[in-house]
């Protein structure tokens, strides 16, 4: 009864993780590429308004960015943004407003500051945003010269090159109204939450299985590192398993000397992060088959149960195979 139980729990947990990114939790603008934009006035940090139907006689191009000042990817996006407008701000303009409640204009004139940019920036006001229906930050939207919609981009521009291109397609002189497909980045962080949360579960289910399989306390599958060392110990003794544990954590603490910069990021040291991850690799797959082994499966079973970790051990653990003693 038991095990049907655990069955039962564990299909519906996979089924959980598996459906787990199919949702995106970033909407859309309530403007789409093709629609014209309604007119608006905005207010800036220099003390100016800005009217987009006034911009528009002047200008082939509007960009309108919303922002937050606390947002990291606007952040990391306005610096392209600044070369692209320098270069080309005669013909174009780039109207950067804050949508965040709690933004106010002297926190937006101190950050445009002191980030150096010299584009237009000011407070988008509560009636912009829902029109425009700023899913997330930051979100743009390119106007083009007859006033409609011609890109849409929820999302930071992060491959260098890719806002400059967009802005050639609208300043190209041979532009003929054609806009460019809307890009929306969505973002899937809660469900990679949930479906590692729902995959650490089954792993812990079907761990516990093993060891009570094995004869052994079921309860060492609810501690982490220590569970891959008892369930390991069924089949691995030694200081090899202790190595294979290892890899990893000498890869990951490389890392982190290289972002604090007490490493420096060369050739060396990604020859270093290859063969740790080699060496991972193969002595996963070698403990993987030593489990098979004890449980009365090929070798073949060993390379799946590396590929396909918790669906392998569920197999093992929930399914008919017996354990058969341990491995030399």
């Amino acid at each position: 009864m038991m095990k049907r139980v655990l069955s039962l729990l564990c299909a519906v947990l996979l089924l959980l993780c598996l459906g787990a990114t199919a949702f995106a939790d970033a909407g859309e603008p309530n403007l789409k590429v093709g629609d014209v934009m309604p007119d608006f006035t905005v207010s800036l940090t220099d003390g100016t308004t800005a009217t987009l139907s006034e911009l528009l006689k002047e200008k082939d191009l509007v960009v309108l960015n919303f922002f937050a000042s606390w947002c990291g990817p606007c952040e990391k996006e306005f610096p392209d943004m600044e070369k692209v407008y320098r270069a080309n701000s005669d013909r174009m303009v780039i109207l950067s407003l804050s949508a965040y409640e709690d933004d106010t204009m002297e926190v937006i004139a101190d950050y445009k500051e002191s980030h150096g940019l010299s584009f237009p920036m000011g407070l988008s006001g509560e009636e912009l945003a829902a029109a425009v229906g700023v899913p997330g930050y930051p979100t743009t939207l390119f106007i083009d010269r007859s006033g409609k919609v011609g890109f849409v981009r929820v999302g930071a521009f992060q491959a260098e090159g890719d806002f400059e291109a967009k802005v050639s397609h609208f300043l190209a002189p041979d532009y003929d109204g054609t806009g460019i497909a809307a890009e929306i980045v969505h973002s899937h962080t809660l469900q990679i939450l949930a479906g590692l949360a729902g995959s650490g579960l089954l792993l812990v289910i079907a761990r516990w299985a093993l060891f009570r399989k094995a004869g052994k306390p079921g309860w060492h599958s609810l501690i982490p590192v220590l569970n891959v060392c008892k369930e390991y110990s069924l089949c691995w003794s030694g200081w090899v398993g202790l190595l294979s544990l290892a890899c990893p954590a000498a890869y990951m603490a490389i890392n982190v000397l290289i972002n604090a910069g007490m490493l420096s990021p060369g050739a060396v040291m990604t020859a270093v992060k290859v063969a740790l991850a080699a060496l991972f690799v193969i002595l996963r797959i070698a403990e993987s088959m030593k489990l098979a082994k004890v449980f009365g499966k090929k070798a073949g079973t060993g390379i799946l149960l590396m590929i396909f970790a918790t669906l392998g051990r569920l197999f093992l653990g929930l399914g008919k195979a017996k354990y058969v003693g341990k491995a030399a």
